[in-house]
């Protein structure tokens, strides 16, 4: 995590805000695994540049769990 610019840090806080607020919109719990999993699905339907910030906050939110 520390080569990550803070402008990359940010679009990896806001996924992660994003993953938890849809969790809990649609009425499912938002732990660690729960967001990872959610993470990682929208990871897979990602192009481009998108991709590697949502396998890089599957990184930074699975380094909580260690």
């Amino acid at each position: 995590m520390g080569t990550d610019k803070p402008a990359d840090m940010d679009d990896v806080h806001a996924v992660v805000g994003h993953a938890v607020s849809s969790l809990l919109k649609s009425g499912k719990t938002a732990g660690i695994q729960e967001i990872i999993a959610f993470l990682k699905q929208q990871e897979a339907q990602s192009v481009n540049g998108q991709r590697e910030v949502y396998a890089r906050a599957v990184r930074v939110v699975s380094k909580l769990v260690n």
